[in-house]
């Protein structure tokens, strides 16, 4: 994709919501810039109860964890709930003061945009952003829409039988066979071709990788696989942390969307496995916020779902994927 210049603020709105990947409530976002642009985009509830400066220093820490941002652009999404007034001064300052200042702020409120330190005259529509020059470059750039979790479809046809032979079969593998592992990397290889090529999953591919999943071991090497190709298990893990960048981003989003697409022939109560390995790549590719509803839906359908956990303490602990920052 070419360069895209914000000239309007409903072209930085734009810009802020496919970063995201989705239009965002009750949030701040943050855009952030150095000398050859835009680094990162990241999105933080909106919490008016928050004491100001305790606020602001969290937000601040947050920024830190992108090095080599020197400034940010702020748009306040504003709804049920709203950053104050205190809380903006504050961030304003703590940002000053670790070297990456407040260079513009945006409001959205009650279906307009407009400057946050302004009076309003400037004010825009909110229906400005979908039409603005970056946004209409964007949804030309863009080939495959964002799979959400909002938008799940329900399971109408499970392959019960198939998914209980296969996880009985998962049962007695060994991750740590190389043949074993090659094997099933390169079956979820092909589905993921498949998917590339029709846009579709079967039910014995879905059952079959719901199936194998149930094998924790063979689960979380699948997983790994997404992001490398590498065998050793410290790669393996640094994959898993977000340590490394994927070797192949097109190969990453494709299997996060086969994935998807393999939960249509998978019940609710057998969905965990998949959910959090989609929570997964959301996270790795530096959408936090749509990776915690995944990994929630995760959690609905298995409680006591340890991955899950996992992964969700290690998103509300502000922790950041290496690849998170890094233009792909």
């Amino acid at each position: 994709m070419n360069t895209i210049k914000a000239s309007t603020m409903a072209d930085v709105v734009a810009i802020a919501i496919h970063g995201i990947g989705f239009v965002p409530t009750s949030s701040v976002a943050l855009m952030l810039m150095n000398e050859n642009g835009l680094v990162a985009t990241l999105r933080a509830d909106a919490n008016h109860d928050a004491p100001a400066e305790q606020w602001a220093q969290a937000i601040t820490d947050y920024v830190h964890r992108v090095s080599d941002a020197n400034g940010v652009i702020l748009l306040s999404f504003e709804d049920e709930d709203a950053m104050t007034t205190a809380q903006y001064r504050a961030l304003g300052d703590t940002l000053a003061h670790a070297g990456c200042p407040i260079r513009s702020a945006i409001l959205i409120t009650a279906g307009h945009l407009m400057d946050y330190d302004g009076d309003s005259t400037d004010s825009l529509e909110f229906s400005a952003v979908a039409t603005s020059n970056a946004a209409l470059t964007l949804m030309m750039a863009t080939t495959r829409s964002t799979k959400l979790a909002a938008d799940i479809p329900a399971c109408t046809h499970a392959p019960t039988e198939l998914l209980a032979r296969f996880a009985r079969e998962a049962a007695a593998m060994d991750s740590r066979c190389a043949e074993t592992l090659a094997v099933a990397r390169g079956t979820l290889a092909d589905m993921i071709e498949g998917y590339r090529q029709t846009g579709k999953v079967g039910p014995e591919h879905a059952a079959w990788l719901a199936g194998t999943c149930t094998n924790k071991g063979m689960r979380d090497m699948l997983i790994a696989s997404l992001a490398t190709t590498d065998t050793e298990l410290e790669e393996i893990g640094a994959a898993l942390m977000g340590e490394k960048t994927p070797e192949d981003w097109g190969f990453l989003k494709a299997g996060g969307d086969t994935l998807y697409a393999a939960l249509e022939f998978i019940p609710t109560e057998h969905r965990a496995d998949l959910l959090v390995a989609i929570g997964w790549t959301r996270w790795i590719d530096g959408k936090g916020t749509e990776a915690r509803k995944f990994v929630g839906l995760a959690l609905e359908s298995n409680p006591g779902h340890r991955l899950s956990q996992l992964l969700n303490r290690l998103i509300l602990s502000g922790h950041l994927a290496a690849s998170a920052t890094t233009q792909h």
